[in-house]
């Protein structure tokens, strides 16, 4: 018998990404995203968590070489940025 068959689903379930989407984001002096462009309209940056960083297929023609940041906009939902440091661009990811 399920206990709680209406209860919220497992937090520590892995999830599936969502393509990522290209972002404009403006950095500070040490690289950190300070504002990004959501919905046509530019997002000072209010709160920002550690930085993470992930490297993998570097045996490969296309290597992955990302960092991740963990960042939430001033009148906004937080969200994850990443700068890829192979093609030097931005990009949001969601789950």
């Amino acid at each position: 018998m399920v206990s709680h068959p209406g209860g919220s689903p497992d937090p520590r379930r892995i999830r599936r990404l969502k393509s990522p989407g290209a972002v404009e984001v403006e950095v500070n002096a040490e690289g950190v995203p300070s504002r990004l462009r959501l919905r046509g309209a530019w997002h000072d940056v209010c709160l920002i968590r550690r930085p993470w960083r992930i490297d993998q297929h570097w045996w490969r023609a296309e290597p992955v070489s990302r960092i991740y940041y963990r960042v939430a906009p001033e009148d906004g939902p937080p969200l994850t940025l990443y700068r890829d440091l192979v093609t030097k661009t931005w990009a949001r990811q969601e789950y």
